[in-house]
């Protein structure tokens, strides 16, 4: 089973993400746990490093994704980081945090899945 955290505030994204990993789940046999934050704040406060990927918005009330990733890294250097997001103009700045993918909202399955196997992948070869 995978651990995985989202920290999303819209409700209609985080809806999509939650249903594409229980989509992927059905089909794959892929098992996930998987908590919702809100918002920055309280994912980095409550972190312990037992998650596996981190979904993370960068557009966030509070504290932004690019700034909750670096406090991210300097907690777990290893979690797999997607970052979902509408901001194109991020995905380069996602390097600098070390984000192994980037997905443009709105989000489609297809390119989920794409990218959700990706991060799988990596997980299985650290393990």
């Amino acid at each position: 089973m995978k651990n995985i955290a989202i920290i999303e505030d819209e409700e209609e994204a985080l809806a999509r993400i939650r249903g594409y990993l229980e989509r992927f789940s059905s089909e794959s046999g892929e098992s996930f746990r998987i908590v919702v934050y809100g918002n920055t704040i309280d994912f980095l406060e409550k972190y312990k490093p037992n998650y596996d990927i981190v979904f993370m918005d960068i557009k966030l009330p509070n504290m932004d994704g690019m700034e909750a990733a670096k406090k991210l890294r300097a907690l777990d250097r290893f979690v797999a980081l997607v970052f979902v997001t509408n901001m194109k103009q991020f995905a380069v700045k996602g390097y600098e945090v070390d984000a192994l993918d980037f997905i443009v909202k709105p989000v489609k399955y297809p390119d989920f899945v794409l990218k959700l196997q990706r991060v799988l992948a990596r997980h299985e070869w650290r393990q």
